[in-house]
């Protein structure tokens, strides 16, 4: 973690122990108390998880003897409401895509909201950075079509994991971290869905996301008619932004599966603990594999589209 490095200490694996970790986390603490941190306590909460998954990792590799004893959490104050769709307006939100109007000039061979339903999938089983599903500045990398394996084989050479429904490639924005990921069968439906007859390696997989796709998004929330978000603190309605759905993901993978969306989602942990970290490989593959998705998502591979598939509804649009 990049906090670890800050704090300067230097220690090793094989010697963390209690009184280590309780010192790290004061120092978080009040690190984020001189910062100005609304919330400190729950900075040195999420601090004293991460230290959790990499001890857990150091334990079931023998790199330590039996795992330290941590410091209780610190009471934190929750200062906002809830910042993740539920499944329903995940359901919602799918469908109302079939309502987006196209763009003027649209010469593209699926329709604008087959794009943005893709693309929803995506960011709910991997909670994707908006600049890779869209290249919205010149330093984004966005999924392009050679970043797509069909193959069972993972294309990273180190893995012997393998996928029924193919794997995907791509970096974050943030960190410039590359990934290889497994397909599951929703999102296997949805790509597949989205392949051109012709298919040019060097192109996007997606399109439609214009130079704000904050603002589509906003539309497309009205039109699914979900409400805002509430801070509870003061009352203040906010708007959803498309970062909400990677906050949406880590929500559903912890919930899933405990600490599989530290490494799925790509947070921060580098440095000395990330080499040893970084091979937690088994455990998103698992969590991606088995992750219950909702039940519009599912409505693809099961040869249904443009219809609800609990009332078999059909939708206007595209």
């Amino acid at each position: 973690m990049r906090k670890w490095i800050s704090w300067g200490q230097e220690i090793p694996l094989e010697q963390l122990s209690r009184s280590s970790i309780r010192d790290f986390l004061d120092w978080v603490y009040d690190d984020a108390v001189e910062q100005g941190g609304e919330n400190p306590e729950r900075t040195s909460n999420k601090a004293r998880d991460h230290v959790r998954v990499v001890a857990a990792w150091a334990w079931e590799n023998d790199i330590i003897e039996s795992l330290p004893r941590f410091p209780k959490p610190r009471p934190q104050r929750d200062v906002a409401g809830r910042q993740y769709l539920s499944k329903a307006e995940l359901n919602a939100f799918y469908f109302a895509t079939y309502q987006m109007r196209r763009p003027r000039v649209w010469k593209q061979p699926h329709s604008f909201g087959q794009y943005w339903r893709s693309a929803i999938v995506l960011f709910f089983n991997y909670g994707l950075d908006t600049g890779t599903i869209w290249k919205t500045k010149t330093t984004h990398e966005p999924l392009l079509w050679r970043h797509v394996f069909w193959s069972h084989e993972s294309p990273d050479r180190q893995s012997k994991l393998r996928s029924r429904y193919g794997w995907l490639f791509y970096r974050r924005v943030k960190t410039n971290k590359s990934f290889y990921r497994p397909m599951n069968l929703a999102v296997n439906a949805h790509l597949r869905r989205l392949q051109p007859p012709t298919l040019v390696p060097e192109e996007p997989i997606f399109v439609g996301g214009t130079a704000r796709p904050n603002a589509v998004f906003k539309r497309l929330i009205a039109l699914a008619g979900i409400r805002d978000k509430v801070d509870i603190e003061n009352g203040v309605a906010k708007d959803w932004l498309l970062n909400d759905l990677r906050k949406t993901c880590a929500t559903y993978y912890d919930e899933h599966m405990p600490e599989s969306s530290i490494e799925i989602l790509g947070h921060s942990v580098s440095g000395v603990t990330y080499r040893h970290y970084a091979h937690r490989d088994p455990l998103a593959f698992k969590a991606i594999m088995t992750i219950p998705q909702p039940s519009a998502f599912m409505a693809l591979p099961q040869g249904i589209e443009g219809e609800c598939p609990c009332s078999r509804r059909k939708f206007a649009g595209g």
